[in-house]
């Protein structure tokens, strides 16, 4: 059950955004949006706390995620596909770079500047981040130039993994051959020995894609994090993304691989720019037919991520949560899953009552940036044969309809062709006006 303090917090945000619209005819909206976007964060997070720790059924909400900082010092940078190693430096003399960090196996036009600030957020022998970032973005070689923001994902953490590291043990689980579809999960990883995976299931990049940058290969996917080839999951969200995956495709004997992309810590942190170099990395493979992205934050809609989106239009379907905020994201975009695209899908959660459908209580929805709905609340996930904790997020229901895309893939599909699919089979109903398709994908 939800606590008390949310009718209070649902009217405060319906005075707020009456002040936005009153706002545009007074020409005074820069300022009070930056009052929305502030109350939002702190109240809106606020209220999931108290759902999570006050729900009797022992359900968690995932995917209550929002730019929570900025990652001091570091500034992202998209170079020039022409540019040679040497001007790169040239670069970054002249900005006075000393340390960065390449975007291994995804994209060599990417790299993180990080400087070493003073006590009172600058850089140390003169000038500040912002500055750089402006600064850069006029420069003849660079495309691109943004602050890196540390996105945090609330899904339920698990309290330990399900065993070692070791990839060994990921290695047991990985296909002998990668035929039929490909699922590439952007999130903490997978945990190889969670006991629901007994058919091998992986993707096998030494047949496929391979990576083998810095003498490392590509075994079963990437970890950004740590920039090693072993993308294990020390969270939890991954894992049970995939597991939802893998019992829904698996029990429709579905040919499927799964390519676990690591950009999220074991806290549930993930800086923007290994966000990019993952996604850059799933959108290289041809391999790869859907993206599953159950994240995202509010208001920004950072430039380098979203023009890679728009690149992967020809050949991938990309499916993201909408968000748990009960938020209009038609009013306060959520991205990545506002992002436009026709290849794009953002997914809300809905009841799972077909008599009377309606969307969660928690949920996101926009009639024109939130696709459709998927069931996202009393989703159980096993920590033993007996013993399970009930989940709930629209991360759960991107899962939901990333499986279901996957169980409809066939070979030459256009990702266009492939949402419509989609798409036609939902089932629409009048009480889910408030998303752009009022309707839901029930599987």
């Amino acid at each position: 059950m939800l606590g008390t303090q949310k009718p209070r917090k649902g009217i405060l945000k319906n005075q707020i955004l009456n002040l936005i619209f009153k706002s545009i005819i007074m020409k005074k909206v820069s300022f009070l949006l930056a009052v929305l976007f502030l109350c939002l964060t702190a109240c809106e997070q606020e209220t999931l706390m108290t759902e999570d720790t006050q729900n009797n059924d022992n359900s968690t909400t995932a995917d209550a995620v929002i730019a929570q900082a900025i990652a001091p010092g570091e500034v992202v940078i998209k170079y020039d596909e022409s540019l040679t190693e040497a001007q790169k430096q040239s670069i970054r003399d002249s900005y006075g770079v000393q340390n960065y960090k390449n975007c291994t196996c995804a994209d060599p036009t990417l790299e993180l500047w990080i400087f070493e600030l003073d006590s009172n957020g600058n850089i140390i022998g003169g000038g500040t981040i912002e500055g750089v970032v402006e600064s850069s973005k006029d420069d003849s070689g660079v495309e691109g130039s943004e602050i890196n923001p540390i996105i945090k994902q609330d899904g339920h953490k698990l309290s330990s993994p399900f065993g070692s590291e070791d990839i060994t043990s990921g290695l047991s689980i990985r296909a002998t051959q990668n035929s039929g579809v490909t699922i590439a999960i952007l999130d903490t990883g997978i945990d190889y020995n969670y006991f629901g995976f007994d058919e091998p299931f992986l993707y096998n990049s030494e047949l496929g894609n391979s990576c083998e940058e810095n003498g490392m290969n590509d075994y079963l996917g990437w970890d950004f994090v740590d920039g090693d080839n072993n993308p294990f999951d020390w969270h939890g969200h991954g894992t049970q993304i995939s597991s939802m995956i893998f019992d829904k495709l698996t029990a429709q004997n579905v040919d499927f691989q799964v390519l676990p992309v690591r950009v999220f810590d074991h806290n549930g942190d993930a800086r923007y720019f290994d966000i990019l170099c993952g996604f850059k990395y799933a959108i290289n493979n041809q391999d790869v037919d859907l993206i599953n992205m159950s994240f995202g934050w509010y208001q920004t809609e950072y430039q380098i991520l979203g023009e890679f989106i728009h690149a992967s239009n020809t050949d991938k379907v990309v499916v993201t949560s909408a968000g748990n905020l009960t938020n209009n994201n038609d009013l306060l975009p959520h991205y990545p899953s506002s992002y436009q695209g026709d290849h794009l899908l953002s997914i809300a959660s809905w009841n799972g009552n077909m008599a009377q459908p309606h969307l969660s209580r928690f949920s996101n929805y926009g009639q024109s940036s939130v696709d459709i709905a998927a069931l996202g609340e009393h989703i159980p996930f096993y920590l033993t044969p007996d013993d399970y904790v009930s989940l709930m997020g629209t991360s759960y229901s991107a899962a939901t309809v990333t499986a279901f895309g996957a169980s409809i893939y066939t070979e030459g599909m256009s990702p266009q062709e492939h949402i419509q699919f989609i798409l036609s089979a939902a089932n629409s109903n009048d009480n889910l006006q408030a998303i752009k398709y009022q309707s839901y994908i029930y599987y």
